[in-house]
């Protein structure tokens, strides 16, 4: 059996009462009897995640070499380290959270240490009970880049094999922010693939292809907190004979409309009891009468409560700030420097910062510096 997932974005909610939330998903898949796991992109929730939460991948990684699996390995587009394909062989690409330019990420750190396969405009083909799979891979690039270095890799299926292709992009009308560039449309998607399994997107999808399918599995747990994510339950597909959406258990995610505070005591008082503390957002049109403080004291055992005030006047505002919300402070960083940086590569600089490389700040500076004088020069 396959198992094709994304987005667990382990680390998500650390120091948090939601900190050990991300690592459930893996629980689960262990118990699963799987020959393959085929992950589209955002294993962690950070570019340099902290030890404790790469301890807890590594252990994952670890326990999936002392499974059964009949998996057979055929071949690679590139030299691999053999003892990733111990046990059920963990088939990666990095996402967008993971990619580091011009600098290794953990999810390379983890190949490199023979603990998964990360493909990046490669494909790998493997033999499961009579049948060949072919898995190809395009890790995530800058949005703006995605559709000239797919048109570039031009990736072909294998003849006579199940050809499943793994994305971790934007695909038009499936965009994560409203505020995040989008190039690739489906009908720019590779034809001959019985899948195409793209990550990213936060939620649920399946999309009939001429010949085949698009998958988007969603993330494991609930990161963004908006309406569709409260109405649509996270889990993954499994393909044995057929494809099958499993539901993974979690905490559950209420997000309510409310204009009053009678409203909010209603829907808090009428909620059932449940094993894990549920998320509840509340959107509230006018806060001005409420202590929201004093509610959040009253109703803490009821759930997770989060508190997000609708603000009606000044709406190209309300739009940006509710949008910047949804954004990592990572994010909204690179939208800032691409906003107000003219020359220089914003991923990487922003990358540099993070890392507190300022070796690499000043030579990027001074390589930008370079390139703005020599524009003058000829301009």
């Amino acid at each position: 059996m396959l198992l094709l997932t994304s987005d667990f974005h382990l680390g998500y909610g650390y120091n948090t009462e939601r900190e050990k939330d991300c690592f459930s998903v893996l629980d689960e898949i262990l118990k699963e009897q799987n020959d393959l796991i085929l992950f589209a992109g955002d294993l962690f929730d950070s570019r340099v995640p902290r030890l404790e939460v790469l301890a807890e991948a590594m252990h994952f990684l670890s326990k999936l070499k002392d499974k059964k699996s009949e998996i057979k390995f055929i071949e690679c587009d590139k030299e691999i380290n053999m003892r990733a394909l111990q046990g059920v062989p963990f088939i990666s690409i990095y996402g967008n959270h993971e990619r580091r330019a011009n600098l290794i990420n953990p999810i390379q750190s983890l190949e490199n240490a023979g603990l998964l396969i990360n493909l990046h405009c490669q494909k790998i083909v493997f033999e499961l009970k009579g049948e060949k799979i072919a898995i190809h891979g395009m890790s995530y690039v800058p949005e703006k880049y995605s559709k000239d270095v797919l048109e570039e890799w031009a990736p072909k299926p294998v003849l006579n094999a199940k050809n499943i292709l793994l994305l971790h992009q934007n695909i038009e009308p499936f965009v994560y922010s409203p505020l995040e560039d989008v190039n690739l449309k489906i009908s720019d998607l590779p034809t001959g693939f019985d899948i195409i399994l793209d990550g990213h997107i936060h939620w649920k999808n399946e999309v009939p292809l001429k010949n085949g399918k698009l998958l988007m599995a969603g993330s494991t747990i609930p990161t963004q907190l908006n309406k569709k994510e409260s109405e649509v339950r996270k889990g993954y597909f499994t393909l044995n004979k057929e494809l099958k959406y499993r539901e993974i258990e979690q905490r559950d995610f209420y997000f309510k409309s409310v204009e009053t505070k009678e409203e909010i005591e209603e829907f808090l008082e009428n909620l059932p009891e449940r094993k894990l503390k549920p998320i509840i957002k509340i959107k509230i049109k006018n806060t001005s009468h409420l202590d929201l403080n004093i509610i959040e004291r009253k109703y803490r055992e009821k759930g997770i409560l989060i508190f997000k005030k609708e603000i009606e006047k000044n709406f190209e505002k309300q739009k940006t700030e509710i949008f910047r919300k949804q954004l990592s402070a990572e994010e909204y960083g690179l939208k800032l420097l691409k906003e107000k940086s003219k020359f220089m590569d914003s991923e990487e600089f922003l990358n540099l910062i993070i890392e507190d490389n300022t070796k690499g700040v000043e030579k990027l500076l001074r390589k930008n510096f370079e390139k703005s004088e020599k524009e003058k020069q000829f301009s």
